[in-house]
């Protein structure tokens, strides 16, 4: 399982051209401002990378806690002004950044903490797709 799914291959593919025109409409209209359904696609592709991570471990997702760090990621979306949230939908790095603030700030790294943690230490980490690795650091220290 060295490939990311096909299906998140799919969902990365759909977000970049879902934020390549919302991008592209903020940049010709200066005046306008983000409004909340311009940053759904970082709530998509949040939700997303959780759901193929605990399908790489072979865990049930706790779905109640992936909830609140979706809620935790839109208020922390909130938090930033337009300029900021342009970035995040055209830079994966700052996109990575805040999901793994929004996994920690939630509290979700607490949940199945030992067996994550465990087969983080002793699994090769090749089996992780490399847009999920991010989701891991919390449990390697």
């Amino acid at each position: 399982m060295k490939d990311a799914p096909s299906g998140a291959s799919r969902e990365c593919q759909t977000f970049s051209t879902k934020v390549t025109a919302s991008v592209r409409n903020h940049l010709t209209n200066p005046a306008s401002t983000m409004s909340r359904d311009d940053c759904q696609p970082l709530l998509n592709e949040f939700r997303q990378n959780l759901e193929d991570f605990y399908a790489v471990l072979n865990l049930a997702p706790p779905y109640h806690s992936i909830e609140q760090a979706i809620l935790c990621l839109s208020a922390l979306t909130d938090t930033k002004t337009d300029d900021q949230r342009k970035q995040l939908l055209v830079n994966p790095i700052l996109r990575r950044e805040l999901y793994g603030q929004a996994f920690t700030d939630s509290g979700l790294h607490k949940k199945h903490r030992g067996i994550i943690a465990g087969r983080a230490r002793t699994q090769d980490l090749a089996m992780f797709p490399n847009p999920l690795r991010f989701l891991l650091e919390p449990f390697r220290t």
